[in-house]
């Protein structure tokens, strides 16, 4: 057996730490997959009716209508990530106007009693492939937020301690994306590293906000926190306060690098943007909408 699988493998019986996880070589071949372990029978059965009401339960795409429909996944069950993840999707729904168009899948914060379907790479698939089933890939925006810890490589980490390990690359997203047919794209990382989401998704029609550049790490992922220093400074302050879309990211960068300063925190994460200009304006189309 591959050291990777055997540090897999500790992490599903609880014994390895984030760190070693993140660190671990990939056991998947760059392929968007994880390790997991059965749920028990009754947590099964209400795991499958959850995602299947998220998935029925989104609203049709309107013909002649600029739609936009969001999903916001928390992939790690340290309580933050849920907290940061929920928290979002209510400011992004209310601000782009997605509400009865909206997913939120969850890795947990512990327990059995789970409110969201899990974060795992076939919910994040069939969520996707819902969405692209719906839309009009011409007319419509699909918006994305995730959060978690990330790794060296560029990948989101995926966990459900003593149950689920796994990764989302960026170029896991971008092939996810093509497969659905989801073309016009808003796509938000709260992650350690998460710059590296940038390259493989850039393109005229696609908007990529990440906490950090590809060379750096993030901070405020402590379980007892409710939001991560990006989420905070982006969702609770500036957009929050009022801020688009775009704007709302300058804000948060000047934000950030305040508080990071006032920490003593080094070196700073130096969160990146990209923005093509077809996505561009769809987006101001759609908080036009929104806000009237």
């Amino acid at each position: 057996m591959g050291k990777a699988w055997l540090v897999a493998l500790a992490m599903l019986a609880g014994l390895a730490s984030p760190a070693a996880a993140q660190q671990a070589s990939d056991p998947f071949g760059g392929q968007f997959g994880s390790m997991e372990i059965a749920l028990p029978p009754r947590e099964a059965a209400h795991q499958a009716e959850l995602m299947g009401n998220a998935l029925s339960g989104l609203a049709p795409q309107r013909p002649g209508q600029l739609d936009v429909y969001l999903l916001v996944a928390s992939f790690w069950n340290d309580p933050v990530f849920e907290s940061e993840a929920t928290k979002a999707a209510e400011i992004l729904q209310n601000h782009l106007g997605a509400q009865g168009r909206t997913i939120i899948l969850s890795a947990g914060v512990g327990g059995p009693n789970r409110q969201y379907p899990a974060a795992t790479p076939d919910n994040v698939q069939a969520a996707l492939g819902r969405i692209g089933s719906l839309i009009d890939p011409d007319e419509d925006l699909v918006a994305v937020f995730f959060t978690s810890h990330g790794a060296h490589d560029g990948s989101i980490a995926m966990l459900e301690r003593g149950r689920m390990q796994g990764a989302l690359r960026p170029a896991n997203l971008r092939d996810s994306f093509m497969q659905a047919g989801i073309r016009n794209r808003l796509v938000i990382v709260s992650a350690c590293f998460s710059g590296a989401f940038i390259a493989p998704l850039a393109d005229e029609q696609t908007i990529v906000l990440t906490a950090a550049s590809p060379d750096r790490t993030s901070f405020g992922c402590q379980p007892e926190n409710e939001w991560t220093f990006f989420g905070d400074a982006y969702f609770n302050h500036a957009l929050r306060g009022g801020a688009a879309i775009i704007p709302a990211f300058d804000q948060a960068k000047t934000l950030i690098e305040q508080w990071e300063r006032e920490q003593n925190l080094s070196p700073p994460s130096n969160p990146q943007r990209f923005v093509g200009p077809r996505a561009a304006a769809m987006l101001a189309r759609a908080e036009r909408q929104a806000a009237h």
